[in-house]
C-alpha cells in the first residue's frame, strides 16, 4: 500500500497456479475510493503450454491451428474460435462445470466456461475482448463484447450453442449493445462497457439475411422473395421486443399467403431471432390469374367464347378461406346455360385448377 505513487506499471508472479483477478482501489485525500478489477487471468507452470492436456497448451493448439488457416481479417478469426467452441462442445445441463477447462478440454460446460474460453482464445490471436457477467432468460449468465477490426461488438456463444444437441447457430454473432439487451442485463456488473453500434459484423448480415424490425416489416420482406421466386429467403429481427415470436408469425403468414405466389410447398424454421423459409414453385405461366369472382367470370367469358377445351384459372387474392372447386360450382350453375356447352369437369387444388369443357 502507498500513499502516493508516480508508478504506471505493477508486477506480480503468482506463486500458485489457479483464476485470478487484480483488483486496485484508489483513495482521494478524502478517503473516497473507487475499485478497479481486471478480467480473470491463468496462471500455470510454463511447461503447460506444450502439453494439450492442460488449458495453456490445449488454447496453444486451438491457436496454432488457427493461425495456419491464414486468415484476414478479426472477423474470420472470431467467427473460427466461435464455431470452433460451438461445434466441439456441448452445454452441461447439471450446471457444474463452470472454468474454461470445461469446454475446452471435457467437451462441456455452461455458459461461463463458454464466455471465458472465447476469451482466452480470442487474446491468444491477439483480438480484444471483455468478458461481461450479468443475467439472461432468467438465469445469471456471462458472454463476451469482442473489438473485431476496430468495432466493440457482442457474441454469445453459448446461446449460439443449442441445449440437448441440435444445429449450432449465429443469432448472438456481431450483435449491437441494444440487440444484446433484448435477453441480456449487465447492469449489475462492475462493468461500464463500450458501446457496441454498428453491424458491420452481424453474421446473418454478412450471410445474405434480410433484416426487419416490426411485423410489417417480416411480412414485406417475404412477399418480396415470394415474388421474386427465391428458392431460399434468409431473415433476421433487428428490431429490440424481446417478446417478439418470429416463427409464429412466419406460420401464419406462409399459410394464409404461400399459393398466391405459386409456391407449391415449402418449409419454415429457425430460432428466436432469425430464421429461413425454403419454397418450390410450380409452373402457371399457362393459367389465367384472379382476385375476385367478377374477375373469374371475365376470365371464363373470354375462353368459353374462344371454345378454349381447357380452361385453367388461378386466385391470387387475399381470402385465405378461397375454394376453387366452390367457385367453379356456383359459377357454372349460375352462367353454363350462356354459352355451348355440353358438359365440364374439374380438378382443383385449394387456389387453382383445370376445368376442361366439351361444347356442343
Amino acid at each position: 500500500q502507498k500513499k502516493e505513487s508516480f508508478e504506471t506499471t505493477f508486477s506480480h508472479t503468482p506463486a500458485n497456479e489457479g483464476q485470478y483477478f487484480l483488483e486496485i482501489t484508489i483513495y482521494d485525500a478524502d478517503y473516497k475510493s473507487v475499485r478497479l478489477q481486471t478480467q480473470p487471468f491463468y496462471a500455470f507452470a510454463e511447461a503447460a503450454e506444450a502439453d494439450p492436456a492442460t488449458l495453456p497448451g490445449k488454447v496453444k493448439a486451438i491457436a496454432s491451428e488457427l493461425n495456419a488457416l491464414n486468415l484476414p481479417t478479426q472477423y474470420d478469426k472470431a467467427l473460427w474460435l466461435h464455431d470452433w467452441l460451438t461445434a466441439n462442445a456441448d452445454y452441461d445441463e447439471p450446471m457444474t462445470i463452470h472454468t474454461p477447462e470445461g469446454v475446452l478440454l471435457q467437451g462441456k460446460g455452461v455458459c461461463e466456461s463458454y464466455a471465458l474460453a472465447f476469451s482466452i482464445l480470442l487474446h491468444e490471436v491477439d483480438i480484444e475482448d471483455i468478458y461481461v457477467t450479468g443475467y439472461s432468460r432468467g438465469e445469471l449468465h456471462a458472454w463476451n463484447l469482442v473489438n473485431v477490426d476496430g468495432e466493440w461488438t457482442y457474441i454469445d456463444p453459448t446461446w449460439d450453442d443449442p441445449v440437448g444437441g441440435g444445429k449450432e447457430g449465429h443469432d448472438y454473432f456481431g450483435l449491437t449493445s441494444d440487440l444484446i439487451a433484448r435477453d441480456h442485463d449487465s447492469s449489475s456488473a462492475k462493468l461500464v462497457p463500450p458501446a457496441a453500434t454498428g453491424l458491420t459484423h452481424n453474421w446473418a448480415l454478412r450471410n445474405g439475411a434480410k433484416s426487419f424490425t416490426d411485423e410489417e416489416g417480416l411480412y414485406a420482406l417475404l412477399t418480396e422473395g415470394l415474388q421474386q421466386k427465391q428458392a431460399v429467403i434468409d431473415y433476421v429481427y433487428h428490431g429490440t421486443d424481446k417478446y417478439f415470436y418470429l416463427n409464429d408469425l412466419v406460420e401464419r403468414w406462409m399459410k394464409n399467403n404461400f399459393q398466391r405466389y405459386f409456391v407449391t410447398s415449402y418449409t419454415y424454421g429457425g430460432s428466436s431471432y432469425s430464421g429461413r423459409v425454403e419454397a418450390e414453385y410450380g409452373d402457371f405461366s399457362a393459367y389465367r390469374t384472379f382476385t375476385t369472382e367478377e374477375e373469374f367470370g371475365v376470365v371464363m367469358d373470354e375462353l368459353l367464347n374462344a371454345k378454349t377445351p381447357l380452361l385453367q384459372a388461378y386466385y391470387v387474392g387475399e381470402d385465405p378461406y378461397f375454394d376453387f372447386g366452390s367457385l367453379v360450382r356456383k359459377w357454372f350453375g349460375e352462367h353454363m346455360a350462356d354459352y355451348p356447352i355440353a358438359s365440364y369437369e374439374y380438378t382443383y387444388y385449394p387456389s387453382y385448377g383445370d376445368i376442361n369443357v366439351t361444347y356442343k
